[in-house]
């Protein structure tokens, strides 16, 4: 006999019962209850750690088992089958497979329907929204790593004014360069470089300009931040990086998560070789529209390369990626300059 608690379903009255089973009968006993039920009729819960096994019946009563050790037996003795879940939850070879099909879905979310689904919410955001994230980031930079540009006024408004005259891309490939918005920053502790914001800002800061040995190269960058702008690439980054922020911000509203983590995000995420890519060709086609050389770009990211090894690597991990592995810098050069050869008819 086996020790149970007894509820008749219709109080919260307790009884302290026996419970036996034998072949197809379940047998209760105790004070002032007596029931002999079929075995078939009585349903038992799966063992769930040291949780009592439970057993109910027909009418809504049911018993509490405590006493694995006394019941598991006396159920196997009596014929009584697991269902399929309960045996693959016994089963180390069905976890092993679950925890192997859960991996493999991370995996396929993380490379292909993270991506999938962080482009489809960028490309469908209301500007107002890219703006708000833009506003709340570009603060918190100016506070922490930005300062106000020392450049002369007249020579923002000419770089300014040059980035805004460049035609689009003579293949109708996207829209027009110069509707980027360049705003002008310094960071020496950032150093040269530019970066965009999810609402079409560029930010380009003064390290670079005076990096560059004309105004062709700091055209090249620009219109590569163009390039992101144009596919959105900083917002898709964001989203894939904040896919509970993506969630919320897709069906309730609320970008409060994004706003916090934007600034982390443009200060050290690296854009994926594709991007970097795309934002490359972008830049190759706008400055070859317009009558630039795309190997401007390339001179200025080995000057670049330079002055980061010079500086012992300082600036490797900095906003705008472009000292990122992913493409190699050497890749991206190489790519830029047959991009110009291409263009001069040269082999």
């Amino acid at each position: 006999m086996i020790p149970a608690i007894y509820f008749d379903g219709r109080s919260a009255r307790r009884h302290d019962v026996r419970l036996s089973i034998a072949g197809d009968e379940v047998r209760v006993e105790g004070e002032g209850v007596l029931r002999c039920e079929p075995r078939a009729a009585v349903k038992v819960s799966e063992r769930l750690g040291n949780a009592p096994r439970v057993l109910r019946f027909a009418d809504g009563a049911f018993c509490e088992v405590r006493d694995h050790a006394a019941l598991e037996p006396a159920l196997d003795a009596a014929g009584h089958r697991l269902d399929w879940v309960e045996r693959l939850e016994r089963s180390w070879r069905a976890a092993l497979a679950a925890l192997l099909a859960t991996l493999a879905a991370a995996v396929v979310a993380y490379v292909w329907l993270a991506p999938a689904a962080a482009e489809l919410i960028a490309r469908d955001l209301p500007p107002s929204v890219a703006r708000r994230i833009s506003d709340s980031a570009m603060a918190a930079l100016d506070q922490s790593v930005l300062k106000p540009s020392q450049l002369e006024a007249p020579r923002r408004a000419a770089l300014a004014a040059r980035f805004a005259a460049l035609r689009q891309a003579d293949d109708g490939s996207g829209a027009p360069a110069g509707a980027v918005l360049v705003e002008f920053r310094s960071s020496p502790k950032i150093g040269p470089n530019a970066f965009a914001l999810p609402d079409g800002r560029v930010i380009l800061l003064d390290q670079l300009v005076a990096l560059a040995a004309n105004d062709d190269e700091i055209l090249g960058v620009l219109a590569h931040e163009a390039g992101h702008v144009h596919y959105r690439h900083g917002m898709r980054m964001l989203l894939q990086g904040s896919f509970v922020g993506m969630a919320m911000t897709a069906w309730f509203g609320d970008i409060s998560s994004l706003l916090a983590a934007l600034p982390t995000a443009l200060l050290e995420t690296r854009y994926s070789r594709e991007f970097e890519s795309q934002a490359d060709d972008y830049a190759a086609r706008v400055l070859q529209a317009n009558g630039i050389a795309p190997a401007h770009l390339a001179d200025l990211l080995e000057r670049m390369v330079a002055a980061r090894d010079k500086a012992g690597g300082t600036h490797k991990s900095q906003p705008g990626s472009y000292l990122s592995s992913h493409p190699p810098t050497a890749e991206r050069i190489a790519r830029l300059r047959a991009a110009s050869a291409a263009r001069a008819g040269r082999p």
